[in-house]
């Protein structure tokens, strides 16, 4: 589920920069065996989509993925990609490890231009980067968990 899940996200990424658009974050949270994933689609504006993942075995078969649209406060949108700016490459980020249960784990991370955050979830250590990523990641998550 989790691969299916990220595929998404990957074909999300790559619809856009088929349409000639700027980069776009996508902070994805991975399925669980238990769990629906999400992905939130920011651009640099501002304007930001929540899509739940793919319905879980037990849905109803015409329940439909959840999609929700906002637009974010200026100052969060700008503070996301210029946390995001100040990390690259993303690959270079430490990758905090931890445990998770196989049934209910899942891992939050951003993904842009073919990049992608180790995983948030685990905790950003001491890593400042990671810290601020970690902060602006959650804090879109809120806003949309919060309607």
């Amino acid at each position: 589920m989790v691969c299916k899940f990220a595929g998404m996200a990957g074909a999300a990424l790559i619809a856009v920069h088929a349409a000639g658009a700027a980069e776009v974050a996508v902070i994805v949270n991975s399925a669980s065996t238990n769990v629906s994933g999400f992905q939130i689609t920011v651009e640099r504006s501002g304007k930001a989509e929540y899509t739940a993942g793919p319905p879980r075995p037990n849905s109803a078969p015409n329940d439909k993925p959840k999609q929700m649209q906002r637009n974010l406060p200026n100052a969060l949108a700008e503070r996301l990609y210029s946390d995001l700016d100040a990390a690259k490459p993303l690959s270079s980020l430490p990758n905090e490890r931890c445990m998770k249960s196989a049934s209910f784990g899942t891992t939050l991370t951003i993904e842009i231009g073919g990049q992608k955050t180790p995983d948030l979830s685990c905790g950003p250590g001491d890593n400042a980067k990671l810290q601020a990523l970690a902060r602006d990641a959650n804090e879109i998550v809120r806003l949309f968990a919060s309607h």
